[in-house]
């Protein structure tokens, strides 16, 4: 029964309807609003569905009260001003309200290769003080944080695809800044017309968040990574975008760890060559050079050596970087 429960109605794609994607704590993935007939009755799913069209299209809060039952719709908003979903509650009118859930939107954009984040989402994802918060952030930045995202072969081969109707749904544990790690439902639909990937990340601590721990491969690789004296990129194989790094970069390469650099053209043409000849065939390691440009900066030649990570699914790759002209750790 869904009477006195909120419900999460995402509106990411706006040539699409809305769908239901949570009722309190449960997932409901891609479930059409008007089959809330079953739990609710016909009558209060029309008010359901005709509050979350009105507070997605207004971008206000909504309250409507027809005979002895209110709706309450409250819009949750992206980084460029619109709605990417609404909370909704629905009861008697002499029902107590509970508090809202925490939901925040973000969107990623496929040519910059950076990430916008919706109001709240920092603070509610990464626990992050407020004048810590940035609107725009590298990939690495936000997938940096994630120690489970099961699903993220299937997530990647979507955002990277960017076809119309692609759409993932899943849980991930993100680390904060606190050092806590917390479990979100996270809720993504292509746009190709906009040239993004719109999403969602939802709060669930009912599902145990004190049990979400860094997984034992996570683990494992980041420390490892951690001590070979070179930066350690996680890289996806596909587009050659790099989405996290086990271990940063050493200067004058420590930029690339927060910042996404220009490189250039031919390199990264050869990057991407190598990135298709180790999907491929993995196994060897693949040598080569690329030249960086951070903002403001000089042309910087780095070494890098490509090798496909087996103790994972396919199509990720791990990308060892160092300056150009040192020796790398191990072969001095």
């Amino acid at each position: 029964m869904s009477l006195g429960r909120w419900l999460l109605l995402e509106t990411l794609a706006g040539d699409l309807e809305p769908t239901l994607v949570a009722e309190d704590a449960q997932a409901k993935p891609w479930t059409v609003a008007a089959r809330l007939h079953r739990s609710v009755g016909p009558a209060r799913a029309r008010l359901v569905v005709e509050a979350g069209r009105r507070c997605a299209a207004s971008g206000d809060p909504q309250r409507t009260v027809v005979g002895d039952s209110v709706v309450l719709a409250e819009p949750i908003r992206c980084a460029f001003g619109g709605v990417h979903g609404v909370q909704i509650w629905i009861g008697p009118v002499d029902t107590p309200v509970r508090p809202k859930r925490r939901v925040a939107a973000w969107d990623w954009d496929a040519v910059t290769e950076l990430a916008h984040h919706g109001p709240g989402l920092e603070e509610l994802v990464f626990a992050r003080e407020s004048e810590q918060v940035q609107v725009v952030r590298t990939p690495p930045d936000a997938f940096g944080r994630m120690v489970r995202f099961d699903g993220r072969v299937d997530y990647f081969d979507m955002a990277t695809e960017l076809e119309p109707g692609g759409h993932w749904q899943g849980e991930v544990d993100v680390l904060g800044d606190d050092d806590v790690v917390r479990r979100f439902q996270m809720v993504a639909r292509a746009r190709p017309d906009q040239g993004r990937v719109s999403g969602l990340m939802h709060a669930l601590p009912e599902l145990g968040d004190d049990a979400a721990t860094v997984g034992p491969d996570t683990a494992m690789l980041r420390a490892v990574s951690q001590h070979s004296g070179v930066g350690v990129g996680i890289i996806l194989l596909s587009s050659g975008i790099i989405y996290e790094w086990a271990a940063d970069p050493l200067p004058p390469l420590d930029r690339w760890a927060v910042e996404r650099p220009i490189i250039d053209p031919t390199d990264f043409a050869a990057l991407r060559a190598v990135c298709a000849d180790a999907a491929r065939q993995p196994g060897a390691a693949r040598r080569l050079s690329v030249r960086v440009r951070f903002a403001e900066g000089d042309w910087i030649r780095a070494d890098a050596e490509l090798v496909t990570i087996t103790t994972a699914a396919t199509g990720h790759g791990l990308l060892r970087v160092w300056p150009a002209g040192s020796d790398r750790p191990g072969e001095a």
